[in-house]
């Protein structure tokens, strides 16, 4: 819609009356894509500015790195710098500090995380300097207070700590 444009609309379920149009804001309207197949990953490449790595019950943990290889050759092939286009891991959840995390969390499948504080540091250390995500969002099993705290305030700090020089963003 253009900048100096005005909608009207009175459909069956919404009615709007003279919405107006605005010019982006700086740095124009980034395009992000959550795809998965082959074909799509490659459009992702070559066109969006973000890629959202689907939840794992859609793409698996085990698919994310293939996936970002394939983004990667995809933005390479359109003359794109991969590095240009930011990358959100997307997990799904539980962060239990009674839960005991032996050595490194291996994710593979849809299944969700369950690890303590240290499990989900390690994991989303890993994920920021082996793959290029940048992002991480958690999806708590558990939507309480105590899940988004743990998140903000003992695990999003020790990730960045620890992976240095990516400073991932993190968020719920």
């Amino acid at each position: 819609m253009a900048a100096d444009a005005s909608v009207d609309h009175d459909g069956e379920f919404y009615r709007v009356g003279g919405v107006v149009g605005q010019e982006p804001g700086p740095g124009g309207v980034a395009i992000w894509v959550g795809s998965q197949g082959p074909r799509s990953l490659a459009l992702t490449g070559q066109l969006a500015d973000g890629w959202a790595a689907p939840i794992p019950s859609y793409l698996p943990y085990e698919r994310w790195a293939q996936s970002n290889e394939l983004l990667d050759r995809a933005a390479r092939g359109a003359g794109r710098d991969p590095a240009d286009i930011r990358r959100i891991a997307q997990l799904v959840g539980v962060i239990d500090p009674a839960a005991a995390t032996p050595g490194p969390l291996a994710q593979s499948g849809s299944d969700p995380v369950r690890a303590d504080v240290g499990g989900w540091v390690e994991l989303l250390t890993r994920l920021a300097t082996e793959q290029p995500f940048t992002t991480f969002v958690l999806w708590p099993q558990r939507t309480d207070e105590r899940q988004i705290r743990l998140f903000a305030e003992e695990v999003a700090p020790r990730v960045r700590e620890r992976a240095g020089r990516f400073a991932p963003d993190i968020s719920t």
